[in-house]
């Protein structure tokens, strides 16, 4: 397996990095291990990682490494020196395997080099502008070279540039070879093409590189063997040329398995072992599998990371096994204890048993003993006169062991009597010899035969309550060392893993969510934010959200591209309005207000003369459209990145989401647009109120009996009396004409001045028919019949009503309109009017009037959705009618690209993969890639941490509701992720990307001061507590 870079590896790495890092600021540096260091390159939008292994590899990587805490002393010295400092350059010195990163100093000059050498043991050297050394990773000092901090770096030793091939010098090589030595040995050593490409020259020859060149090559200038050599040797030239102004591909060579597969399963279920890394596909790899890379760099990464990964996960694998083997000593040691106990509990019953079998002779030889004792005899002699009785063929000698008289006990050899087994001829032969074989027994001489057995028996009892406590004590002991071994395992834990850094879509420097209906909404995380979004991302169809809170964030909703000029829904405004109120400091003071919203145009950062707009302030203009007041809840989920197979998975789910959503809000819509609407008559309303109040007080005074029904009841006019049956009429008739007016139903209907003017006139009317002294009488209660009869014939003529004079004020109210909008055709006037909410007129009142007139307003909507449909259906059958005369026309070439369109489709089907239509792919955002709710077929990338309006979050799989609160930030981050990996229907790919997710990226996304709340909060910490 090839471990380290050489001079063309070097060469093909320099010009990519010197392509991609010029001009970037090297943002920190990192160390990994005692030899890996990681460089941090960043300019706005643009941020590149480069590892550095001293002695074997450089390259840049687009994967996450766990990096040490604290830096070491020469991490520490090129932190202070280079952070922030621009690269200006980045070259190889020669052909030699060492590269040298320029960095500009404060005058733009280069003022810094970091020096790598990848030969021998390697090394990484910092150095001013002259080359004198600041710090350095490794300590030379040879004979040959001295390398130290004080000492000028010598950049002249490396070789210039490889060397082209003479006939002559090649000649020379090949005569000098040794007879031993092979043709791809002499050739590597004399020249500096590496093993690799010289193997290539010399199979692009067609020579054989094991040839021996002392007796095989034919050295001559005539020599095809030599002529092709010298072309091989040319090609080869080109190619390290082409390596200084080309960016050359990657191919890592792949181990090949000697063992044949089974089968088709077992064959694409192998891993795949990489072996080799080369810029160029040499000749001798062709044959072998490969995979392919855009760029030489790409294809370093891809396999020192995979090894990186390999090894790690052996070493955690180790870590495990040791840990294990720990734990298993601890639990045969207790075993083994316990094991002991209970063999001894049957040790002591059985010797007890054996001496009751055997009673009568025990008692004898205790009895003999004792007495031979009591008489003082030698125990020498004693010892001589057991022996004696034993060859005699004593039984009572024969049970006798030993004595062991210096502890008053002798040792008895006892078996079972043979009349208790004898006679059981079912017993296995095994069993026989176990109970005929003699035990050694210690008894006392001080005690019989019995007490002797009933001492055996209290053993066994104490040594049963001693087992009893062993195997509970065994119990805690396991628990606790199991305990303690995993506690320090996950101390040194290695991670297994080195994820893939993901790149970051570009609203995620912001606050941001998408909405329900699929609008990105994206907020300002402070004022050069705002000012940011509102500058650069607020686009004429776009609605900018804000509050009138100190604090609140600027909230702009992006329309969707396909929807130009088509308005934003308005459950998309009220989430926003939520983001713009929660974001403010109305959150921490836990204050329930409202949000506004205003078009892109309203927007300015221009302020009226004499007046300043801070950062982040701008200036509204025109009208305020206010939200409904919201509530403080928010909520924290995560999103799923899709792969490009399985977008096509959700795609019809979002489109019927949004059909079902805009079914909604075509049904609520009248009732929203009603409450805008009402705002502005009500501003008409507040205009005619200050109008009344310039009329004269003769005008007021002749009102003043029926001021205070006026006020009651608003909508009803001073009427002469009539029958109840023309009241009626009258009444549907005014109930009729609000309906009608509300909803545009009038075409003949006048200005709203002149409506307003012909009510007032006929009001009047009314009023001058009474006399002074008949007012005087109505306010006594004594009106005669003469004025009812006199109302009665007024009110049975019906004469048509002639043009009154206006009120004044209203006169010239109505004149100035005229003037201003003489040149408004009906159709414009309708227009503006819907817009500004004022074409609604009079307002019905009371509860019964409010839900007629709601009913009426729902028929009108059903009604005209009915049309819509039934024009859409017409349409449709008209498209279908066109695209069925234009299949017919169509030639059978399309026809066989349809079947095989249609074949492809079903394959992928089959594979869980939707085809998209080209319309439909057309329109694909990347919004369309994320998915809250992923398939277990979904192939998913990374998980996003989004903090959102919960009312925009309420369909993710993954999801806490977040309340004003205490908790902060990483508390709440870690609450909320025990909930997520708790849920029962989370998959382990899943739980495995919410784990990824770095920390600080899911912290910068969580508010501040919360309260989680979630279905299983408790259940996952009960469980967190046990563990």
């Amino acid at each position: 397996m090839k471990q380290r870079f050489n001079a063309l590896d070097i060469r093909a790495t320099v010009i990519n990095l010197k392509e991609r890092l010029t001009g970037l600021r090297l943002q920190n540096i990192y160390d990994v291990n005692a030899k890996t260091f990681l460089l941090k390159f960043a300019k706005p939008d643009d941020k590149e990682l480069v590892l550095i292994e001293s002695g074997t590899r450089i390259h840049s990587t687009q994967y996450s490494r766990e990096k040490q805490v604290t830096p070491t002393p020469f991490c520490a010295k090129i932190r202070k020196y280079l952070r922030t400092r621009r690269v200006t350059n980045i070259r190889q010195l020669g052909v030699d395997r060492i590269v040298d990163f320029e960095f500009a100093a404060g005058d733009k000059s280069f003022g810094y080099h970091i020096i790598c050498e990848f030969y021998a043991s390697g090394n990484i050297i910092f150095t001013d502008a002259n080359y004198t050394i600041i710090a350095l990773l490794r300590v030379v000092n040879t004979e040959d070279t001295k390398m130290a901090v004080g000492e000028t770096y010598n950049i002249q030793q490396a070789l210039s540039d490889f060397s082209k091939v003479e006939v002559g010098k090649l000649q020379q090589v090949l005569r000098n070879a040794g007879p031993k030595d092979t043709l791809k040995k002499v050739l590597n050593v004399a020249y500096e093409y590496g093993p690799a490409m010289m193997e290539h020259i010399i199979l692009t020859a067609g020579l054989n590189p094991n040839m021996k060149p002392a007796t095989e090559f034919d050295s001559s200038l005539d020599s095809p063997m030599l002529q092709a050599l010298v072309k091989a040797f040319e090609e080869g030239d080109n190619m390290v040329e082409s390596a200084k102004s080309n960016v050359p591909k990657g191919y890592i060579i792949l181990l090949e398995d000697k063992k044949p597969a089974k089968d088709e399963e077992e064959k694409d279920n192998r891993m795949e072992f990489y072996d080799e890394f080369h810029p160029y596909l040499y000749k001798q790899h062709q044959s072998r599998p490969h995979k392919e890379f855009i760029t030489f760099d790409s294809a370093v990464d891809e396999f020192y990371s995979a090894i990186e990964a390999q090894k790690l996960e052996l070493k955690a694998r180790n870590q495990e096994e040791a840990a294990m083997k720990k734990l298993d000593a601890v639990r045969k040691e207790q075993e083994g204890r316990v094991q002991v106990l209970a063999d001894q509990q049957a040790i002591n019953v059985n010797k007890a048993q054996l001496i009751e079998f055997n009673l009568e002779m025990v008692d004898a030889a205790i009895t003999i003993i004792r007495n031979a004792v009591a008489s003082q005899m030698d125990w020498r002699d004693l010892n001589e006169l057991v022996a004696e009785e034993k060859k005699r063929g004593n039984p009572i000698a024969d049970i006798i062991h030993s004595l062991k008289l210096e502890t008053n006990q002798i040792t008895l050899l006892l078996s079972e009597p043979e009349d208790d087994y004898s006679e059981d001829m079912s017993d296995s032969e095994s069993e026989e010899e176990e109970k005929s074989a003699p035990v050694k027994i210690d008894v006392d001489i001080g005690l019989t035969a019995f007490a002797n057995a009933r001492k055996y028996y209290d053993q066994k009892r104490s040594t049963a309550t001693k087992h009893e406590k062993t195997l509970k004590a065994s119990e805690k002991a396991l628990k606790s060392a199991e305990h303690k071994i995993r506690k320090d395992l996950k101390k040194v834990k290695i991670t297994t893993t080195i994820n893939k850094i993901r790149k970051l879509f570009w609203f995620e420097k912001f606050l941001w969510f998408i909405s329900t209906e699929g609008h990105l909404v994206i907020a300002g995380r402070d004022m050069q934010q705002n000012e940011m979004i509102v500058k650069r991302y607020l686009g004429k169809d776009d609605v900018y959200v804000h509050a009138d809170l100190h604090g609140a964030a600027s909230v702009v909703v992006k329309n969707k591209p396909e929807n130009a000029g088509q308005p934003i829904p308005p459950s998309t405004l009220f989430q926003a309005g939520i983001m713009s109120v929660c974001q403010s400091k109305a959150w921490d003071a836990k204050i329930v207000t409202s949000a506004y919203w205003v078009h892109a145009d309203q927007v300015s950062k221009s302020a009226p003369t004499g007046e300043y707009l801070t950062t982040g302030s701008f200036m509204i203009r025109g009208k305020k459209n206010f939200l409904p007041p919201v509530q403080l809840v928010y909520g924290f989920g995560y999103l799923f990145r899709l792969d490009e197979s399985s977008v096509g998975n959700h795609v019809s789910e979002k489109q019927g989401a949004e059909e079902e959503e805009s079914a909604s809000q075509d049904i609520s819509g009248n009732a929203s647009l009603a409450d805008v609407e009402q705002e502005s008559s009500g501003a008409a309303a507040e205009e005619e109120q200050n109008m009344e109040k310039d009329k004269s007080p003769d005008e007021s005074s002749d009102s003043s009996s029926s001021e205070d029904e006026d006020e009651a009841f608003p909508d009803t006019q001073l009427a002469p009396a009539s029958t109840a049956s023309t009241e009626k009429q009258e009444d549907n008739r005014e109930w009729k004409k609000y309906d009608l007016e509300e909803y545009g139903a009038n075409e003949d209907a006048d200005l709203l001045p002149e409506f307003a003017q012909s009510n007032k006139a006929d009001n009047k009317t009314g009023k001058q028919a009474i006399s002074a002294k008949e007012r005087r009488q109505m306010k006594k209660g004594k009106s005669g019949e003469s004025s009812k009869q006199t109302n009665k014939a007024a009110a049975s003529k019906e004469p048509v009503p002639a043009p009154q004079a206006q009120a004044r004020g209203k006169r010239g109210k109505a004149k100035k309109i005229k003037q201003k909008y003489a040149d408004q055709d009906e159709e414009e006037r309708k227009l503006r009017m819907e817009l500004l909410g004022s074409n609604k007129g009079p307002q019905p009142k009371g509860k019964k009037a409010k839900k007629e007139a709601q009913i009426k307003a729902e028929k009108l909507a059903r009604e005209k959705q009915l049309e819509e449909q039934r024009a859409a259906a017409q349409a449709a059958r008209a498209a279908e009618a066109a695209a069925a005369k234009d299949e017919a026309d169509a030639e059978e070439v399309v026809v066989e690209d349809g079947e095989d369109k249609e074949a492809i489709r079903q394959m992928l089907k089959e594979e869980n993969i939707i085809m998209l239509e080209a319309d439909e792919v057309a329109n694909l955002s990347v919004l369309d890639s994320l998915t809250a709710n992923p398939l277990p077929e979904d192939i998913i990338h990374f998980a996003i941490p989004v903090c959102a309006p919960y009312t925009a979050i309420q369909k993710y799989k993954y999801k806490v509701k977040l309340t004003p609160g205490t908790l902060k930030r990483g508390k709440a981050i870690k609450q909320a992720d025990s909930v997520f990996l708790n849920l029962t229907e989370a998959t382990a790919r899943e739980k495995e990307l919410i784990k990824s997710v770095p920390d600080m990226e899911a912290i910068n996304t969580m508010m501040s001061k919360v309260k989680v709340s979630a279905p299983n909060l408790e259940a996952s910490k009960r469980k967190k507590g046990k563990k």
